[in-house]
């Protein structure tokens, strides 16, 4: 575990910020992508093990599972699919909507990792 090496905020997050990519990009299967979004299948809680254990190498581990829980319920889109509707008024439809959610969806994604860097920087 990297994180008492870390000394300040923008240094958990850039880190945090790499390892999100590797999970979620590098580490993330087909099988992972087509049924992670279903939580009776075992492919998002297999995407969410290892997306946590990435977040291990930055943050203290019940951190990192806290954000492996936030990445597999972000994942299961409810809170995107809600956000497009309510907030961006963009129906299931309308043209872009697949590339705007995968954008919500990783901002969803960066928004918790920044959160968990300003709360546990080295003062």
């Amino acid at each position: 575990m990297f994180f008492s090496t870390f000394q300040t905020a923008t240094e958990l997050f850039v880190w945090a910020f790499v390892a999100h990519l590797a999970a979620d990009w590098l580490f993330q299967t087909e099988w992972m992508v087509i049924h992670k979004v279903n939580l009776r299948h075992p492919a998002g809680y297999v995407h969410a093990t290892v997306y946590a254990l990435f977040m291990a190498l930055v943050f203290p581990p019940l951190i990192a599972l806290l954000i492996g829980v936030t990445h597999l319920l972000v994942d299961t889109r409810v809170p995107v699919r809600w956000w497009m509707r309510v907030v961006k008024r963009m129906g299931e439809d309308s043209p872009g909507t697949g590339a705007v959610e995968m954008g919500v969806d990783q901002v969803f994604h960066i928004m918790v990792i920044a959160f968990f860097a300003l709360m546990l920087r080295v003062p």
